[in-house]
């Protein structure tokens, strides 16, 4: 197919699109899988492989790739030349490409030598400042660095200077990871201001550095407007770049919100992008998004090969930190080994994370997650250092109810408490978290009826079908809440009472939930709603092994 005309290449697009080996997105075509372009990359006979890659170079003017272009840099980092000119796009500057490229070293060196040379101009400059504070975010620096102080110290608010919106967004981030919300908060927006003029490609840092703290905060709606502005400034450079950026901020924000499918599709869009709108640093997020998601999906073998390639990739150069890659780790080690072996990884590789706060900011959650394994194993001390993080974080952030429900959350584990379960049900906006809850909050109401005598479910549940998980998504979230609250055994005047509507309300609801499901008795929702729940919940996903009597089994309940 190379070498043809577009109108030539139409007939076998369609064909490749019909038959799955290719999706159309937005602005490209894309393998539908990182395994399925792996695969056929590898079905192609050696010879024929070399031979199409060399006609491929050819006809794009025998670029060449980046890889090289960053051995090359990296071995001579101070040559004048190289130090000033911008990249082939003439985009961004060759500092900026390298740490973007995940060779932040590098990059420092380049924008030091800018610094350094003679009569550098203020776009320049302010360009290898931005440069060097990008850096030392990505080498573990918490905005606190002398490069990020004296910017913050001298500099005035200003539109335009990419140096004071990289100062900002590194002095943000520091906040947010100490679990000081509020403030982190306040800076990712001043930051995004200030960067409100400069160059697209300096103005996506502040713009998703923001994204994702919204997106924690559940204000999706927000935190999406800004990823899209990034991706409408990158698109619209002469040469568009680094647009796996913003493919994998939106695949987060749609993990997070429960949209598994359109997230696995993002996250695989940026890890097939390749030369310009790669982006190497943010890789390994991505495969963490793919690890987490194959997770939820029951996918146990890609979540462990997805897991592999960002581990992989992140051994190969520095990358964006984030707790995802330790948490995804612990996910499939709980499902794969057992929770006493994941209570092991905890205690040693990583063992930081329990205390870590911007862990249950992000993953809302993990506290509960955290709190059901230690009481499997019966780890009293992981208990409690998952409650004083969370009691800490709350107590630090009075007004933000994603943190307060989290810390609610655990203790209700902790304590046995259903009014608190039943309240998590109602007002969390995290799927993982109200699966956990009506999971839990099903078992106590269990227990209490076979204590006072009573049958645990009405008649005949066990026989009601269960429906795809994909037709659980037609519901709205007033829906899915109602549903979740018939699993559990509520009257509609009980349920009324719980979501702030009229028993009549709840009624029509309950019928718009029949139609949609299929189903005709409240009997069969409540069943299908507690084994979709289930299903959903970390804890109780279906398996081949059971791994104890606690609740953290292989099999549903």
């Amino acid at each position: 197919m190379l070498g043809r005309s577009s109108a030539a290449l139409l007939p076998p697009v369609d064909e490749a699109i019909a038959s799955g080996f290719v999706v159309a997105a937005e602005h490209q075509l894309a393998f539908q899988s990182d395994f399925l372009l792996r695969g056929i990359i590898e079905s192609i006979p050696g010879p024929a492989r070399d031979a199409l890659r060399r006609e491929a170079m050819s006809l794009s003017g025998r670029r060449r790739p980046a890889a090289d272009q960053n051995r090359r840099l990296d071995a001579a980092p101070t040559a004048p030349v190289s130090a000033t000119r911008e990249d082939a796009t003439g985009s961004c500057s060759r500092a900026h490409r390298l740490i973007m490229n995940g060779n932040a070293k590098a990059g420092i060196r380049v924008a030091e030598a800018v610094l350094a040379g003679p009569a550098v101009s203020l776009a320049a400059r302010r360009d290898a400042e931005a440069c060097l504070v990008l850096a030392d975010l990505l080498l573990g620096g918490e905005g606190c660095d002398p490069m990020t102080e004296a910017i913050l110290r001298e500099r005035d608010a200003e539109s335009g200077d990419a140096a004071l919106a990289m100062a900002l967004t590194a002095r943000s981030t520091g906040l947010w990871s100490a679990g000081k919300l509020a403030e982190g908060l306040k800076l990712g927006r001043a930051a995004v201001r200030a960067g409100s003029e400069a160059e697209p490609v300096w103005r996506l840092h502040a713009q998703l550095a923001l994204a994702g703290k919204l997106a924690n905060l559940r204000e999706f709606d927000e935190a999406e407007a800004l990823i899209n502005e990034a991706e409408a400034g990158l698109r619209g450079l002469p040469a568009p770049i680094w647009t796996a950026a913003t493919a994998v901020m939106r695949s987060r924000l749609l993990l997070q919100a429960g949209r598994i499918g359109e997230a696995r599709r993002e996250a695989a869009l940026a890890t097939t992008a390749v030369e310009g709108d790669a982006v190497p640093m943010l890789r390994p997020l991505a495969y963490a998004v793919l690890s987490t998601a194959s997770f939820y999906m029951g996918d146990l073998p890609a979540a462990i090969e997805y897991l592999r390639r960002g581990q992989r990739d992140a051994d190969r150069q520095v990358v964006l930190d984030s707790v995802q890659y330790s948490w995804a780790e612990v996910l499939i080690t709980v499902k794969q080994e057992g929770p006493r072996a994941a209570a092991q990884l905890l205690a040693g590789k990583h063992h930081r994370l329990p205390t870590q706060r911007r862990l249950y900011v992000e993953v809302p959650s993990a506290a509960a997650f955290l709190v059901l394994l230690a009481r499997d194993v019966d780890d009293r001390d992981l208990e409690r250092r998952v409650l004083d993080t969370v009691n800490g974080l709350a107590a630090d952030n009075p007004r933000i109810q994603v943190v307060s429900l989290t810390a609610m959350h655990a203790h209700a584990l902790a304590n046995s408490a259903p009014a608190a379960l039943a309240l998590i049900i109602v007002q969390s906006r995290d799927p993982i978290s109200v699966a956990l809850a009506t999971e839990e909050l099903a078992k106590l109401y269990a227990a209490q009826a076979q204590a006072g005598g009573r049958p645990a479910t009405p008649a005949r549940a066990e026989e009601a079908a269960t429906p795809p998980a994909s037709c659980w998504s037609t519901l709205s979230d007033m829906e899915q809440r109602i549903a979740y609250l018939v699993s559990v055994g509520l009257t509609n005047r009980q349920i009324a009472k719980q979501v702030h509507l009229s028993a009549h309300t709840v009624n029509y609801h309950l019928r718009k939930i029949y139609r949609k499901l299929g189903f005709n008795t409240r009997a069969e929702l409540a069943h299908a709603a507690a084994t979709y729940s289930s299903r959903a919940a970390i804890y109780s996903m279906s398996g081949d092994q059971d791994w104890g009597a606690g609740s953290m089994t292989g099999k549903a309940s």
